[in-house]
């Protein structure tokens, strides 16, 4: 049974993470692909998080229509959601 991390612990390391995107290059990749960027309410530890939101284009929107990404700076938050882009695009290739 999986033991609950405490949530002002830091978050391990995701194996085999992909780099992070610089400032420019998250702010550059979210205006390609339309995306969009909020950053939720400090809670009351201080901390605070940002999530990414792409749609996905139509063709490829079968079951999900959007990706999330979620991170505790936009930089992060737009990583995450670019891999899962990456990842999804590759698939869509390959069949």
């Amino acid at each position: 049974m999986p033991v609950a991390r405490d949530p002002a612990e830091d978050a391990p390391e995701a194996p085999n993470a992909e780099p992070s995107l610089s400032a420019a290059e998250a702010i550059a990749w979210l205006r390609e692909v339309d995306g969009e960027l909020f950053r939720t309410p400090t809670n009351r530890t201080g901390r605070e998080a940002w999530v990414a939101v792409v749609r996905i284009p139509a063709p490829m929107a079968r079951r999900r229509p959007m990706i999330v990404g979620l991170g505790e700076t936009f930089e992060e938050a737009a990583s995450v959601a670019a891999a899962q882009w990456r990842a999804l695009l590759q698939r869509e290739t390959l069949h």
